[in-house]
């Protein structure tokens, strides 16, 4: 049997169309995650968390010092913050204090190599969503940044 012209020209368009979408489909992009403050002193620390969040579809905003992440977020949005409680000069806990202030939306995460139910209590009375202790666990970490922030402080 064959087809009249007319009708292979539906079923060609019909075919062009349907692969234009599955083309399309598979070439969207997720948007972006959103940026996140990456407040570490140790560098290879530091570096490992911006190549996960990167990974992840975030945008990592790498800083060594407390004093450093608030020059850094002064002019940006900030969605989410990693701060380590324990930074060299002005204390990762009185800038944990200092962002949930002036971000009160975003997801803030306090971790420290120090990791017991007192820290993560002080974390949370400072403003923090969640305390997570090092060596980080990706998978935690993943499940904490893509939570909403309600805010119960």
């Amino acid at each position: 049997m064959s087809l009249t012209p007319s009708e292979e020209l539906v079923t060609s368009t019909e075919l062009d169309s349907r692969e234009r979408e599955e083309r399309t489909d598979s070439l969207k992009l997720e948007p972006a995650r959103g940026a996140v403050l990456v407040v570490e002193d140790d560098p290879s620390h530091r570096e490992i968390l911006v190549e996960m969040l990167a990974g992840w579809g975030y945008e990592p905003l790498p800083v060594g010092s407390a004093e450093e992440a608030e020059f850094a977020v002064r002019n940006k949005r900030m969605d989410a913050a990693i701060v380590d409680v324990f930074l060299p000069g002005r204390s990762g806990a009185t800038l944990m204090s200092r962002l949930r202030e002036r971000f009160p939306q975003s997801v803030l995460i306090g971790v420290s190599a120090m990791s017991d139910a007192a820290m993560a209590r002080k974390c949370k009375g400072l403003g923090a969503d969640l305390f997570i202790g090092k060596p980080l666990d990706p998978q935690r970490l993943a499940e904490a940044l893509q939570t909403r922030h309600t805010s119960w402080h």
